[in-house]
């Protein structure tokens, strides 16, 4: 038997394997099903194969449905939720529960009054349980409750301190005037979550209500691929700001948190993903693979989310490396953004800004970001005391959600009538 042939029927038994096939069936209809994955397997086997052997093949026919299934999933899902509006109503009202269950659990939150990083208290709380214990800022932490700091696995997998439950820290603490290094033996009671802390959560609740809310209540009135994007991204924006309750397993409180971050990074890709199709197409996005571009940043921290989630944490450098990417990327999408924002607003004629709500659009995110601007801008010169109300102050981040919901409510408004104008 020749090399060709033994690689043939190589080929047939190993295409397309069981992943493959549970990715198509979740992204392809039955009817279509088939015959995508009959034209790869006949291209790879008659085309592929015979000219640049088995690896190749293999890697080519995976290529292809990687490159295949976001889109294909992105098509289905916009079909299928396009044809039944009210299916987004289940996971709205999922995650209504999750952030309900989240604020009757916030009473049994401990709260030991400090921060720390790298094995040192980074900020202590004035007159907060580790203030009062006498923690320091500056102090190297060298065992919290028996265990070494740099055992983060050991650390994470610790359960959740009751309220009023004390936890034992040794520091070493170096005197300022003399360098000399002492040993410290501090023991820090938790109690309950103070009213700063609170009016916090309270903030991120209200915000992430909006978020949620908005964009179902707006998907529902006027179904459609932007409208689509913003409920996306109100659902991953409320996972990360409505509370989260506690969950005793470790390896399932692992793949929620990774599970929410993933809605939330989704998030910020839908974002992007809407001002690039509204209220106008982009000409970027008539370009090949311009929408799974916008979503690769989020298929790579997937990939490495399953590997932390399998083979443990990522520790040391790496670690670091991976936070600072997903900064960059997060920072990435909100710049091309509001750069897609401005594009649209600059290239508007004055009437369009007024009939697609750009102006209520560009408006509501200015005035929703500011607080968050001045807020980091005094934190550089140390006079974040200079904010008023800085417990509250960013519930304008609110009105970002609801220009977007007043502009695409107002598009959809306004879209008809156009269209009636133009055919007469």
């Amino acid at each position: 038997m020749s090399s060709t042939a033994l690689d043939k029927r190589e080929i047939g038994a190993a295409f397309p394997g069981p992943v493959a096939r549970l990715l198509l069936r979740a992204c392809l209809p039955a009817d279509r099903r088939e015959e995508f994955e009959g034209d790869l397997i006949e291209e790879a086997e008659t085309v592929v194969l015979p000219r640049r052997g088995r690896r190749v093949a293999l890697c080519w026919f995976w290529w292809q449905v990687a490159t295949s299934v976001p889109p294909m999933l992105a098509r289905r899902l916009n079909k299928e939720v396009g044809m039944h509006p009210e299916r987004w109503i289940a996971p709205v009202a999922l995650l209504l529960v999750w952030g309900l269950w989240g604020l009757m659990d916030m009473g049994n939150s401990p709260y030991g009054g400090f921060d720390w990083g790298d094995s040192v208290v980074i900020g202590v709380e004035a007159d907060g349980p580790a203030d009062r214990a006498g923690l320091k800022e500056g102090d190297r932490i060298l065992s919290l409750g028996g265990i070494p700091p740099e055992d983060r696995e050991a650390l994470r997998r610790q359960p959740r301190p009751g309220i009023g439950e004390t936890v034992a820290l040794v520091v070493e603490r170096t005197d300022e005037g003399t360098g000399v290094a002492t040993t410290e033996d501090i023991e820090v009671t938790y109690s309950q979550l103070p009213a700063s802390e609170r009016a916090f959560t309270f903030v991120d609740t209200v915000i992430g209500l909006v978020f949620l809310l908005s964009g179902m209540l707006v998907y529902l009135k006027a179904p459609s691929t932007p409208s689509l994007l913003f409920a996306i991204a109100g659902l991953g924006w409320a996972g990360i700001l409505l509370p989260r309750p506690h969950i005793g397993s470790y390896e399932l409180r692992v793949f929620t948190e990774e599970l929410l971050f993933v809605a939330f990074l989704t998030g910020f890709a839908s974002l992007l993903h809407l001002l690039l199709v509204f209220p106008k197409r982009k000409r970027v996005m008539e370009r090949k693979r311009a929408g799974l571009l916008i979503y690769l940043p989020v298929v790579g921290y997937i990939l490495i989310g399953s590997i932390h989630f399998i083979a443990g944490p990522l520790e040391g450098g790496f670690s670091t490396i991976m936070g600072a990417a997903v900064g960059v990327g997060m920072l990435g999408y909100t710049v091309l953004a509001l750069v897609a924002l401005i594009h649209s607003y600059v290239t508007a004629a004055p009437h369009e800004r007024t009939e697609q709500g750009l102006n209520f659009l560009l408006v509501g995110i200015v005035i929703g970001l500011l607080p968050l601007t001045c807020m980091m801008v005094f934190s550089m010169f140390d006079r974040t005391d200079l904010m008023p109300a800085p417990d509250f102050v960013f519930l304008t981040l609110a009105l970002i959600p609801i220009s977007f919901a007043w502009a695409l409510l107002k598009d959809a408004r306004v879209a008809p009538q156009l269209t009636a104008t133009e055919s007469a």
